[in-house]
This record gives structure tokens, C-alpha cells and sequence, in this order.
């Protein structure tokens, strides 16, 4: 590995942090995120962590989530936090695809890949801008674990010790979520010509190729284990676990990340500038 490397993939992951923080349409977007944040802890999550409050507390034999099914966000001893779990695995991954899907596509349609490539490798490139978008995902979680940890303390300040580890499991387990959606942003950021394409191939490999494999598995069993090469796949079950169990599921996205970036990596190295 070239000597080099490690600091030229420092620069160019500070260089996409300036991107998400520092220009009008990074700091636009934040802002989008933090008003829908807003509402989102403020109205569904308080009121639904507030209703799991009433319902443990009058100990009712039925119960609504259950019959709507949600039941698992029972399963945390901190009402905030299940809900928080539920809502949070659905809208990082979508926010993941959207916010990875220019990673170098763009910079190769306009030709200023050339140039970068003359100062830096094409493997630094390529890990840089993926690890700077991890950074800025993983602030993201960070702030609405934390806005959902301070919610906690809010309601019932004696919970404290209590909510530390599920703020840092959740934190963690989130991460790892959107890992194997930035790897294949990545990978299809290295090979389509606009951020544009690479949303759409992205959505038609999380649906139809996972409708695909789906079917194709219920018949032959035996075929069921293409699912793994879905991102995300374990999500549904994911969800249905809690605290520390969630990490059963962690390899998933940890070997998927590892192949789509091998994938990617070759891509980058092959496809012309």
C-alpha cells in the first residue's frame, strides 16, 4: 500500500465533511434534517413513547401495539428508545442513499476526477469519500440519539444510568445499519454518470432484486441465501430485537459492506476517467 495513503484518504474524507457542513447545499440540507428531526421527536416519537408509559403502567392485557403490530417496541426498557429504534432504521438507510449517491460520479462526468487522480490514488478516492460519508452519517445518529436521550432524561431524569448503554448500542447498531447502503452507494457512485442513477439503481436493487430473490427462494429454499446479498435484508428482523441482542445480526452488514467495497474498489480501479 502506497506510503501515502492514509493521509491523502485524511484529506479527501475532510474535503467531503467541508461538502456536508460548510457549503450552502450541505448546510441546506442539515438544516431540512434538523426541522424534520424536530417533528419527528416531538410528535410520534413523544406521543407513542408517552402511550407505552400509559400502557405498561395500567398493565393492560391487550395491547395496542401488539394489535397493530409493533409489539417489539415493548421490548426496550425505555419506551423512547423503542420507538426511537423503529423509526430510526427505516429513515437512515433511505437518508443513506440519498445522501452517498455522489460520491464520484459527479466529479467524472465534469472531468475533475482527472485531476484528483494526478495528486491522489484511485483507492483513496474512492475509501475517502466513502469514510467522510460515514463520518457525516454517524454525526447524524449521534445528534438524534442524543436529542432522544435528552427527551428521556426530560420525562424521568432517574433513568439515566439506565439509558447510557441503549443510547450507545442504538448508536452503534444504526451504523453498522447503514454501512452495506453507503458500500453500495459507493459501488454505483464508481460505475453510473450522476447522483441521479445511482439513487435509482439503488432502488431497484433494495425492491425488485429483493422481490426477486424473494420468490425465487419461497420455491427453492436453497436460494434463500442470495438474501444476504441485499443490503439491509435483516432489517425486519433486526426490529423485532433489543439492547444488547442486536448485535446477533451484526456480521450481516459487516461482510456485505466488505464485498460491495472489494466490488467497488475493483470498479473504480477499471472504469475510465
Amino acid at each position: 500500500m502506497h506510503p501515502g495513503f492514509f493521509y491523502q484518504l485524511l484529506l479527501i474524507s475532510q474535503f467531503e465533511l467541508k461538502q456536508g457542513f460548510a457549503t450552502r447545499k450541505g448546510l441546506l440540507s442539515l438544516v431540512t434534517f434538523g426541522v424534520v428531526w424536530y417533528f419527528i421527536l416531538l410528535y410520534p416519537l413523544r406521543f407513542a413513547a408517552e402511550l407505552l408509559v400509559e400502557e405498561k403502567g395500567l398493565r393492560q392485557y391487550f395491547s395496542f401495539f401488539d394489535f397493530i403490530g409493533f409489539g417489539s417496541l415493548q421490548h426496550w426498557p425505555i419506551p423512547e428508545f423503542g420507538v426511537f429504534w423503529q423509526i430510526a432504521l427505516i429513515i437512515f438507510p433511505m437518508l443513506s442513499i440519498t445522501l452517498a449517491a455522489d460520491q464520484t460520479c459527479s466529479d467524472r462526468e465534469r472531468g475533475t476526477l482527472r485531476f484528483i487522480v494526478l495528486r491522489s490514488s484511485r483507492n483513496s478516492i474512492f475509501f475517502g469519500r466513502f469514510a467522510g460519508v460515514m463520518v457525516i452519517q454517524t454525526l447524524l445518529i449521534c445528534v438524534t440519539a442524543l436529542s432522544t436521550f435528552a427527551l428521556v432524561l426530560y420525562r424521568d431524569a432517574t433513568l439515566f444510568t439506565l439509558a447510557i448503554p441503549n443510547v450507545l448500542i442504538i448508536i452503534l447498531n444504526l451504523i453498522l445499519a447503514v454501512l452495506p447502503f453507503t458500500a453500495m452507494m459507493a459501488t454505483l457512485s464508481a460505475k453510473v454518470k450522476s447522483a441521479g442513477q445511482a439513487t435509482v439503481w439503488a432502488i431497484l436493487i433494495w425492491t425488485f432484486l429483493a422481490g426477486i430473490i424473494s420468490g425465487f427462494a419461497y420455491y427453492l429454499p436453497a436460494l434463500a441465501f442470495f438474501k444476504f446479498l441485499i443490503p439491509g435484508f435483516q432489517l425486519s428482523d433486526l426490529a423485532q430485537l433489543s439492547e444488547w441482542q442486536t448485535l446477533q445480526l451484526a456480521y450481516i452488514p459487516i461482510l456485505q459492506s466488505l464485498t460491495l467495497l472489494a466490488l467497488g474498489r475493483w470498479i473504480m480501479a477499471r472504469q475510465p476517467l
